[in-house]
């Protein structure tokens, strides 16, 4: 792509990803690798989420490895598995791999749940203790935590159960010593990971919270899911398919010429 092109699509795609996303589905999956991987990975990521999952698969399979390994590092672990569902099975064998080990698992978790259910936007990284630690355990893993939800902790049995939260005021007050079951006096309410969304997003427990607990068919915990995740999902699917065709040349007008005319903004001078 030509340097001028090419500076004008990577602001376009900064400013504006669910046009610019718009635009690439009309362009066809191939030609669309072509350019998302001449553009900063930062700015590919907001283009890829804001696509249909089913659109973006058929991109990140046409994307070299590294590509994909930088992206994947980059995007949301829920949006990693929202695209790898619509990716046959051998082809998504091999993309999991180039997902960093760590993270691993816990995307075939989220693969496994249905798009429109919750357990396909759960967060997996949360900080959670176990009931049989003692007080001083829980501290040292509380100050390991980079970012909080809230004050409170869920606490966890050996079976992964809940079995309550405890505020983190509470356990700094706390004896070292003291088991964290000795703390446990707070109900936590939960939602199924199979349960749909829009069912879950009219549930009253949101006047009260801004995210609540999932579990699996056996009542173990597998993450939280937060409103906004939620809200966020249902937006942008209802912005996909409700948003007027001629909303994408408005924004193109806004670039003047060369972002008027598809041919231009997208030619490869390679």
């Amino acid at each position: 792509m030509a340097n001028h092109n090419l500076k004008i699509t990577i602001h376009f795609f900064n400013e504006e990803p669910l046009a610019a996303a718009r635009k690439l589905d009309l362009i066809g999956a191939e030609s669309a690798a072509e350019i998302l991987q001449e553009v900063p990975i930062s700015v590919v990521s907001k283009v890829i989420c804001a696509m249909l999952p089913s659109a973006a698969a058929k991109v990140l399979v046409l994307t070299a490895d590294d590509f994909n390994y930088a992206l994947f590092e980059t995007i949301e672990l829920a949006d990693t598995a929202a695209i790898l569902r619509y990716i046959s099975v051998e082809e998504r064998k091999r993309l999991i791999e180039l997902i960093p080990k760590s993270r691993r698992a816990l995307c075939k978790l989220l693969i496994s749940y249905p798009e429109n259910t919750v357990g396909a936007l759960i967060e997996t990284n949360i900080l959670v203790i176990d009931s049989q630690m003692m007080v001083a355990e829980a501290i040292l893993r509380v100050k390991k935590q980079n970012y909080f939800d809230s004050h409170e902790v869920l606490i966890v049995n050996s079976k992964r159960k809940i079995v309550g939260k405890v505020s983190v005021f509470d356990l700094l007050h706390a004896a070292s010593a003291t088991r964290i079951s000795a703390l446990v006096n707070k109900h936590v309410d939960t939602v199924n990971g199979l349960s749909d969304v829009s069912t879950v997003l009219a549930l009253d427990i949101w006047q009260k919270t801004d995210a609540i607990a999932v579990i699996n068919r056996k009542k173990e915990f597998i993450g939280i899911l937060r409103h906004y995740d939620l809200r966020a999902f249902i937006a942008r699917n209802e912005k996909v398919t409700t948003m007027p065709p001629s909303l994408s040349w408005e924004v193109a007008d806004a670039y003047g010429y060369t972002l008027r005319s598809l041919s231009e903004l997208f030619i490869n001078t390679k």
